[in-house]
Order: structure tokens, then C-alpha cells, then sequence
């Protein structure tokens, strides 16, 4: 019972603290199998809701900006693992460039230098380019699936000049419990 009540409160104050976008950069995102935290960088904003049709828990963009007309933009999503092939976080990775390349022949992917998240925990980075593609995505493996922070430009210098950015979000966050067994929208 106790367990119940915890990841009810769990829920409502992700509830809450993703709301709260105006008065805090900080929100809990949650799905099926997932929940932690991530803090916006400074000068940019939190949004659940402009994400929302395309199945992403949150995005973000510069202040002044949009997601829909920002040149550079950054949003999270999270993958469960495919239990039955006993997939990795390297399985989710090559998945996600066969599919990249579907779309764009000519794109580069590159391994980056990992992002340390704390002592104990990394993100690999990859960087997925071509003249229509410019896009940087940290993996972060977790017991049931893999987070993505994702940051995205209209072009390369984007992902450039915003790196620090990039990486002030991916070193915000940080993980809850693999142990909500809710689906977005639900």
C-alpha cells in the first residue's frame, strides 16, 4: 500500500512540476517504464505540451523562441527495450542510424564524446548530419529502456553554437524509477 501511495504522489507532483514551466525550469517527465527529472539550461524553456502529437514528453527552445519556428531546438523521449531480443542501448543506437539513413542517404553519423551525468553515469552521444540533418541525441541506458535528449537545428552551425547547452541538459538529469506502469495519455 505504501508503494501505491508513493508513485501516486510520484505522479502528481510530476503532474504539477512539468506544469509549473513558468515558475521553474525543472520537471519530472514520466511514461511507461520511465520517470526523471531534467532542468531546462538557462535561457531556455520547458514545454510538455508542443511536443505532445509527435509522442515527445517534453521540448525545449531558446526564450523568445518557439518549438515549431526555433532554429535549434532540443526535446526527450524514451525507448523501452525490446525484451524479446534481449536489446541494448547499442542495438537502440544502430536502429535509430539504419533509420536516419532511410531518410537520408548521404548522412554522417559520428560517435561524440560521452557526457558524464554525475559519478556513476554517462551518455553516449552521437551526431547525425547531412544538408537536411543536423542533430545531436545522448543515449542514456536505464534497466528497461534508453532515454533520449535530442538537439536539433535547421543547421549545422546550430548544434554548434548551442552545444553548451546541450550538454547543461543532458548533465541535469536524473533518473526516478523504471516502475510506472502508466502509458502517456492514459
Amino acid at each position: 500500500m505504501k508503494r501505491i501511495l508513493f508513485f501516486l504522489s510520484v505522479l502528481l507532483f510530476s503532474h504539477s512540476a512539468v506544469k509549473a514551466q513558468d515558475s521553474t525550469r525543472t520537471g519530472l517527465l514520466y511514461g511507461y517504464n520511465n520517470a526523471y527529472y531534467l532542468t531546462a539550461p538557462l535561457g531556455w524553456v520547458m514545454d510538455n505540451e508542443n511536443g505532445k502529437e509527435e509522442g515527445l514528453t517534453a521540448v525545449f527552445y531558446p526564450k523568445g523562441s518557439t518549438w515549431a519556428e526555433g532554429e535549434t531546438v532540443m526535446y526527450t523521449t524514451f525507448t523501452n527495450y525490446d525484451t524479446t531480443k534481449k536489446e541494448t542501448v547499442m542495438d537502440v543506437i544502430k536502429g535509430d542510424s539504419i533509420d536516419y539513413k532511410a531518410h537520408s542517404p548521404q548522412l554522417q553519423v559520428r560517435k561524440q564524446t560521452d557526457i558524464a551525468i554525475g559519478k556513476k553515469k554517462k551518455a553516449m552521444v552521437y551526431s547525425y548530419s547531412a544538408t537536411d540533418i543536423y542533430e545531436e541525441v545522448a543515449y542514456i541506458p536505464e534497466k528497461k529502456g534508453v532515454v533520449m535528449i535530442i538537439m536539433s537545428s535547421r543547421n549545422k552551425n546550430g548544434c554548434i553554437n548551442n552545444h553548451k547547452s546541450f550538454e547543461a541538459l543532458v548533465r541535469s538529469y536524473k533518473f526516478l524509477t523504471d516502475q510506472v506502469n502508466i502509458k502517456v495519455g492514459e
